[in-house]
């Protein structure tokens, strides 16, 4: 009974500190159903796949527009004696913003992504493996990206 009424105590305690995020933004919260998005650039297929998962690309009855800009590198990481490249990292960031129908820009700002992988003797795997870790690294940024927008 004593330790209901301890735990009761701290909750309400808790509870009327005065805690307050200090990130939390005042305005409106965006939803991923009133957003469209649109490319700046040229985008790889498997980039703009990945970003249009996350959010429409058409125009119609949408509240906010995402204009993205993409930035791709591959860097090698673990280079062989040889001269050979044994791993790679691929850094995306996305440069982007949201703006309202009125074409004011309510937003401005960038996510970054990574991912790495080890490079195998075949042409045709290497491939297939840059192709899945450009989508990974796209995923963590559009992830991040769409956290922003959000809060």
């Amino acid at each position: 009974m004593i330790r209901i009424l301890i735990f009761l105590l701290v909750s309400l305690n808790m509870y009327n500190c005065g805690f307050k995020p200090m990130y939390k933004s005042d305005g409106i919260g965006i939803e991923l159903d009133s957003l469209s998005i649109d490319f700046k650039g040229d985008i790889g297929y498997e980039i703009k796949e990945e970003l249009k998962s996350f959010i429409s690309d058409g125009q119609e009855n949408k509240d906010y527009s995402v204009i993205v800009e993409v930035r791709e590198e591959m860097i090698p990481v673990i280079i062989n004696e040889n001269g050979t490249v044994a791993k790679y990292q691929i850094d995306i960031a996305l440069f982007f913003e949201v703006t309202n129908k009125l074409g004011e820009v309510l937003i401005d700002d960038v996510a970054v992504g990574f991912a790495q992988y080890d490079v195998i003797v075949s042409e045709i795997e290497n491939e297939d493996l840059r192709k899945q870790m450009l989508r990974s690294a796209t995923n963590d940024a559009a992830s991040l990206m769409i956290t922003k927008i959000q809060s």
